[in-house]
């Protein structure tokens, strides 16, 4: 009985979980996006690396201490030769007391060999240093700081680029649905009529060519929905490629263009609201820039001044011929304390050259951000202006469908009661299917405009 519930349960609820899988409204698609986006995840690597980068950095104002440890064998023991200093000397102390009467002979100097190493050397050692100044360490580390946001305010670029790019390949699929219930639509309509135009013909009411014109019109509409339904594929293929969506897996959008349009709030839209450019990421990612620009300069300028490190070791050796002999001498300590102080005095020139660099890379960037924000500034005109034709077109596109329906209403009505002609309700339905199609075109535009604004003001959010 168990198991026939669980079976049961499991008939129910796999297909909606499927579904829950493979449907996405418009903030799931983009929350799937931002998940999985493979940019992202490279942004994210850079971020770990950045801050790596300031552990390292850091890592050279702490104290490190290393050990080291070596054993030497001698083989064969080095010796150096050693002139016979000491003979010469006792002669001559001789010559001068004893010998003063009958010199003794200095004869030639004799050549030894001596050696100073033992057979077997053990050391060990403790090494630590500090650093206790270094002008160009502080201002290094902000930089490795500042860094960090730099780097986040490219992941901020990305999310955005994926954004948009999501809500416009989710909108393309939307506006190709409402195409295609159109065009659904427009063959039910004509079937009927056909049906009817039939009955008609056989009655003798009408000629065949009647029934044929409208037979014609139905494939071109059978035609015109094939080629959407190709045209949707490759519009959800799009999607899911802005989604790094898997290309094989199939996608369903959940919501419809009338939820869509009213996300976007085309009536809520303000031509003459000021425009604030820092609210792009891109603006506050070159003055991150800047930033790092004015810091580097400061690091190397600072790198003219002396740095001081102190050090400390502390080291024992053994020399023996017989190592474990202990009769002979033991281990020898040795310990020191002490300060190195680098002044730069000279450096050929190197550090003004990298001040310079590094002031044009300044000047560059400055123009850059000046570039930019006139850059945006037209795109806002441009998208405000194509806004608002778009606003007006959809208008006067709204206006031209009803009155196509209206005229195509009257022409069917006229056709059935016998008074009006084929040719002229043909007419009458090709202008309506334009004005639907020019509608929809008009519509797409609109959102398209709407996206593209929002896109240019920085508004377009998850």
């Amino acid at each position: 009985m168990n198991r026939l519930l669980i079976t049961i349960g499991c008939l129910v609820f796999l297909p909606w979980m499927g579904q829950s899988q493979n449907s996405y409204s418009l903030e799931e698609a983009i929350d799937y996006a931002l998940k999985n986006s493979s940019s992202l995840k490279m942004k994210q690597i850079d971020i770990a690396d950045a801050e790596q980068r300031i552990k390292e950095l850091r890592s050279r104002g702490l104290p490190t201490v290393s050990g080291t440890a070596n054993y030497q064998f001698f083989a064969a023991v080095p010796q150096q030769p050693l002139e016979d200093f000491i003979s010469p000397i006792v002669i001559g102390v001789l010559n001068s007391t004893v010998s003063q009467q009958n010199p003794i002979p200095l004869g030639p100097t004799q050549t030894f060999e001596v050696s100073f190493a033992q057979k077997h050397n053990v050391s060990g050692a403790i090494d630590a240093r500090a650093l206790i100044f270094d002008g160009s360490y502080l201002a290094a580390l902000k930089a490795a700081r500042l860094f960090r946001d730099f780097v986040d305010t490219g992941v901020d670029i990305d999310e955005q680029a994926i954004i948009n790019n999501v809500t416009k390949a989710y909108m393309n699929v939307l506006i190709l649905e409402i195409n295609k219930e159109t065009i659904d639509n427009n063959i039910s309509s004509i079937e009927k009529s056909l049906f009817e135009m039939r009955e008609m013909y056989k009655e003798g009411f009408i000629e065949e060519l009647d029934v044929d014109r409208l037979e014609l019109s139905l494939a071109n509409l059978q035609t015109e929905m094939s080629k959407l339904l190709q045209v949707e594929n490759l519009s959800k293929n799009l999607l899911k490629f802005q989604m790094d969506y898997p290309i094989d897996d199939p996608i369903a959008l959940t919501e419809d263009l009338d939820s869509f349009i009213a996300k976007s709030k085309i009536d809520e839209v303000n031509l003459e609201d000021d425009f604030d450019v820092s609210k792009r990421a891109e603006v506050v990612q070159i003055k991150k820039g800047l930033e790092l620009q004015e810091l580097n300069r400061e690091s190397i300028s600072k790198g003219n001044l002396p740095s001081l490190t102190a050090f400390a070791n502390a080291s024992e050796t053994l020399a023996r011929n017989e190592l474990f002999n202990n009769d002979l001498a033991g281990w020898l300590p040795s310990a020191v304390l002490g300060l190195n102080l680098n002044v730069p005095i000279y450096d050929g020139g190197l550090r003004k050259a990298q001040i310079e660099r590094s002031k044009l890379a300044t000047q560059k960037a400055t123009i850059e951000l000046e570039n930019f924000e006139k850059a945006v500034s037209l795109q806002v005109a441009n998208a405000r202006l194509q806004y608002k034709n778009a606003k007006a077109t959809i208008e006067a596109r709204e206006r031209s469908q009803a009155l196509a329906e209206k005229i195509f209403e009257k022409t069917q009505i006229k056709f059935r009661e016998g008074v009006g002609s084929s040719i002229e309700l043909t007419q009458a339905e090709a202008a309506l299917f334009n004005e639907q199609s020019n509608y929809i075109n008009a519509l797409y535009d609109l959102l398209s405009a709407k996206v593209e604004l929002d896109i240019a003001l920085g508004n377009l959010k998850k």
